[in-house]
C-alpha cells in the first residue's frame, strides 16, 4: 500500500477540472482506494510539492517511427517515401525491433503516457516484440501490425491473405493474455490497402468486437490519390464501403471532411485521433475542431510520432490550441482529451482517465518549474508551458514505470 500526499488536478468533463490541494491518494494492489484531504495524521510519502494528474493517453503513435522524428519533408507522401518507409523496413530485423520497442516504451513512461494506441511496422516480428516488451514492463496499450498489400515498397508489401492471417494470429495471441494489452487491426490507409483486405479486416473485427485503426483525410494530395484509386465520392466513403466505419474504429487526422463525411462518421459512432503537431509539421491542414464538436463525433489527441515531434502529450495539448486559427481551446478541454475523454472513447473510463476511488492507479506526478507555486493556475501553465513541468514518477496500475 502507498499513501501519497500531493496536489491533484482531476478532469471532470470537457469543460471542467477540479484542483484538489494537499490530498492523500491511497493505492492498494494497483487500485486507488481513496482520495481524501490531508488529515495531518496519516503517514505519507511527501509529494506535496508535486501535482498528480491521471496518466496521459496517446490515441495515435507509430512505434516504428520513433527514431526518425524530425526528418522533414514538406508534405505527407514525399515524407513517407523518403523517410518513413526506409525506417520501418529496419524493423524486419528482430533485434532492432526489440531494442526500438524498449527505447520507445521507456520514452513514453518518462513523459507520463500510461495508455497508447500504437502502430508497429508491417512485420509480425515487429509487433510481437512490441507486445513482449510491453508485457514485461507493465505497459498499457493497444498495439497493431501495420497492414499494406498494395502501392507499397517491395520491402514492406504484404500478401493480402498473409497480412490478414498474421494479424489474426497476433490478435488471438494477445487479445486475452494480459488485461492491459490488446491487439488493434491496423490497415495503414486506403491507398496502401486493397478493398478486399479492408473488408476482411472489418468482417473479423465485427465478428470479434475488435478494435481497428487507420488514417483518414490527412493531406489533399492523398485525397486525390484515393479518388483516383477507388473512384468513390469521398475518402470516408471508401471506409464505409469497406465496413470500417464502426464504433471501435479510430481514424487519425480527419482534416478535410465534407458535411456528408461528418454525417457518416457520426452515424457509425466512429472515433477520431486528432494530431495537431503532426498536421502542422507536414502542413497537412487545420483540424475542423468546431465542425467535429458540432457533429458530436468523439475524438482525443494523438502524438503521431514520427510526424509528431514529441511523445509528451502536454506538448500536444498546447498544439491543440495553437493549431486553431480562431477557436479558443481552454486548458480544461485540452486536458480532457488526453485523459478522461480518451478513456471514455476507448471504453476504459471505468478503469482509467481520472484519479478516482476504484480506478486503477495510472498516475503521473509532475514538479513545476523553479519558483512557480502550485494552485488553480497550474492547469493552464501545464498546458501552455508544454514541457517545463518535469515528470517525477509515472505509474501504471500502481506500478512505478518511471522515477526521475
Amino acid at each position: 500500500m502507498r499513501n501519497i500526499l500531493c496536489n491533484v488536478i482531476n478532469p471532470i468533463s470537457a469543460n471542467e477540472a477540479a484542483f484538489l490541494p494537499r490530498q492523500i491518494i491511497t493505492i492498494q494492489d494497483g487500485v486507488i482506494t481513496s482520495v481524501r484531504p490531508d488529515d495531518g495524521r496519516t503517514a505519507c510519502e511527501d509529494y506535496s510539492d508535486k501535482i498528480a494528474l491521471p496518466g496521459f493517453i496517446d490515441l495515435h503513435v507509430h512505434l516504428s517511427q520513433y527514431m526518425m522524428r524530425g526528418l522533414y519533408e514538406p508534405a505527407l507522401l514525399p515524407w513517407l517515401n523518403k523517410h518513413v518507409f526506409p525506417e520501418e523496413a529496419r524493423s524486419a530485423e528482430a533485434d532492432y525491433a526489440s531494442n526500438l520497442a524498449q527505447l520507445f516504451f521507456n520514452a513514453l513512461c518518462s513523459v507520463g503516457t500510461t495508455m497508447s494506441v500504437i502502430y508497429t511496422a508491417p512485420f509480425p516480428t515487429a509487433c510481437k516484440t512490441a507486445f513482449e516488451q510491453a508485457d514485461a514492463m507493465g505497459i498499457r496499450a493497444l498495439i497493431g501490425m501495420t497492414m499494406m498489400d498494395k502501392n507499397s515498397p517491395d520491402e514492406l508489401l504484404q500478401n493480402t491473405n498473409d497480412s490478414l492471417q498474421q494479424s489474426i494470429e497476433l490478435y488471438n495471441r494477445w487479445h486475452s493474455k494480459n488485461p492491459m494489452l490488446d491487439y488493434i487491426f491496423t490497415p495503414r490507409f486506403a491507398p496502401t490497402c486493397s478493398m478486399e483486405l479492408m473488408q476482411e479486416v472489418a468482417r473479423f473485427a465485427d465478428n470479434n468486437n475488435a478494435w481497428v485503426q487507420t488514417h483518414l483525410s490527412e493531406n489533399t494530395d492523398e485525397l486525390s490519390w484515393v479518388k483516383e484509386l477507388f473512384g468513390l465520392s469521398s475518402y470516408t466513403e471508401v471506409y464505409h464501403k469497406a465496413g470500417l466505419l464502426r464504433p471501435k474504429s479510430i481514424f487519425a487526422h480527419a482534416i478535410h471532411l465534407s458535411p456528408q463525411e461528418l454525417v457518416l462518421l457520426k452515424e457509425h459512432d466512429a472515433k477520431i485521433a486528432h494530431c495537431p503537431d503532426s498536421n502542422f509539421y507536414l502542413k497537412s491542414g487545420e483540424y475542423p475542431l468546431q465542425l467535429i464538436m458540432d457533429a458530436g463525433i468523439r475524438f482525443g489527441l494523438g502524438s503521431d510520432v514520427g510526424a509528431g515531434t514529441s511523445l509528451n502529450m502536454l506538448h500536444h495539448t498546447k498544439m491543440m490550441n495553437f493549431r486553431q486559427s480562431s477557436l479558443a481551446v481552454l486548458p480544461t478541454n485540452a486536458l480532457y482529451h488526453i485523459t478522461l475523454g480518451s478513456a471514455k472513447l476507448l471504453g476504459m473510463d471505468d478503469k482509467i482517465g481520472s484519479i478516482t476511488r476504484g480506478k486503477e492507479a495510472d498516475i503521473v506526478f509532475l514538479s513545476p518549474p523553479a519558483g512557480y507555486s502550485i494552485g488553480e493556475q497550474s492547469l493552464s501553465q501545464l498546458v501552455f508551458f508544454g514541457s517545463e513541468f518535469k515528470v517525477m514518477e509515472t505509474m501504471v496500475a500502481g506500478k512505478s514505470l518511471y522515477i526521475a
